[in-house]
């Protein structure tokens, strides 16, 4: 039988717009030190080790007739809110494609645009014929990611967003008993989040760290999705969950470990804070510039020694215990929050893993944010009579 849709092009081309793709402009500098830049939808990663990618150009391409010549690229990765950029740079030769798009030089001198959710600075390896492309082949030199925000997807011919709903770690044998709990705590809160709006972490300990193992929901317009795997250090007032119902001693030195634990006072302060806690059953984390600052760290800074030093200088101006149970929180208040929690409790009493729920409008009243937080904490509830005993 022959397969005569094949040999159509314009079948062929309906049957392939069925698969999304991400849209980069990928960007150099040409000889004279003018910007160039191409759009692209056929961006991928290619090898871990040594760090290479690659992307796609037609041979009749003018726009890569142009970037041909040169030795190094950047890969930028447009956000949701820059169609306009994607448009601009798509227009064929005789006009200025930067006009009004705004940028900077990587460190391979490249042109990083403004707004972009990434970039990924590359030196060009190899160039491979295939078919009526090209097949470029980048090791990484560089790579940042750049902002919040959701990546530009073009799909079945118009341009759009992937709106994330649930996300969960890769699972590597020593995570897999905190991903079954993740899976089976995501059916749970799935129906929360839609209801409500919002995102919702999934969390636990691994080792000295507190992770991000799954996340729930689809962020508000504009704003980055939960990050999976994102791990912070397991101090003071960091990961105050997972150690409120712990035994005094890991309790002191959960404390201890954090900004000021060499402090009896400050120590005597978390204890406190951690029987309150246990009284309420939630914890709540206001949104003040500090816990900004720490999201961008740890979102933007890699993991490892430097990293967790400036974590530490942060914990400082998070307020101690007020970083997780603020002194007040009256009905009749108004607050911008960052994030409400609740424990998931396994076999014996011990928090297993803990729900963090995020997209708070910009100032809400304390009655909303309780409600919130009540049936955050029900919903764990629910989550815990189905761990495993």
């Amino acid at each position: 039988m022959e397969l005569t849709g094949v040999h159509d092009e314009h079948f062929f081309r309906r049957v392939l717009g069925r698969y999304p793709t991400g849209v980069v402009a990928v960007t150099s500098l040409d000889a004279g030190g003018e910007p160039l830049g191409m759009i692209v939808g056929s961006f991928s990663s290619v090898s871990l080790e040594p760090r290479l990618v690659s992307f796609m150009a037609a041979k009749t391409s003018s726009s890569y007739a142009r970037q041909r010549t040169r030795d190094r690229f950047c890969v930028n990765v447009l956000s949701d809110r820059q169609e306009d950029v994607c448009r601009a740079l798509a227009v064929k030769k005789g006009v200025d494609k930067f006009a009004g798009v705004t940028w900077r030089p990587s460190p391979l001198g490249s042109p990083v645009i403004d707004g972009v959710v990434a970039w990924i600075d590359c030196v060009v390896v190899d160039e491979i014929e295939a078919g009526d492309h090209y097949i470029v082949l980048g090791r990484v030199v560089d790579l940042e990611v750049a902002g919040p925000g959701l990546p530009l997807i073009f799909h079945n011919g118009g341009y759009g967003s992937f709106i994330p709903r649930s996300r969960v770690i890769p699972a590597r044998p020593d995570l897999m008993a905190h991903v079954v709990l993740a899976d089976l705590a995501r059916r749970v809160v799935e129906p929360l989040t839609r209801e409500l709006e919002m995102e919702c972490a999934i969390m636990t300990t691994i080792g000295e760290h507190v992770v991000r193992v799954a996340g729930v929901g689809a962020p508000p317009v504009g704003a980055a999705p939960i990050q999976v795997g994102q791990r912070m250090p397991f101090w003071a007032p960091l990961g105050a969950l997972m150690v409120a119902w712990r035994e005094r001693r890991t309790q002191e030195e959960w404390a201890r470990r954090g900004a000021g634990g060499g402090d009896p006072a400050t120590v005597a302060a978390h204890l406190g804070a951690l029987d309150r806690v246990r009284e309420r059953g939630w914890v709540v984390s206001l949104g003040t510039d500090a816990y900004r600052a720490l999201d961008d760290v740890l979102a933007h800074q890699p993991d490892g020694p430097a990293r967790d030093g400036r974590v530490r200088e942060l914990e400082a101006a998070l307020g101690g215990p007020r970083a997780y149970y603020p002194e007040s929180l009256t009905g009749e208040g108004s607050y911008r929050v960052r994030n409400v929690s609740a424990p998931v409790f396994g076999p014996g009493g011990q928090v297993v893993l803990y729900l963090s729920l995020f997209g708070f409008p910009e100032a809400s009243a304390g009655r909303d944010v309780v409600a919130v937080a009540e049936r955050l904490r029900a919903c764990a509830g629910e989550i815990g009579e189905l761990v495993p005993r």
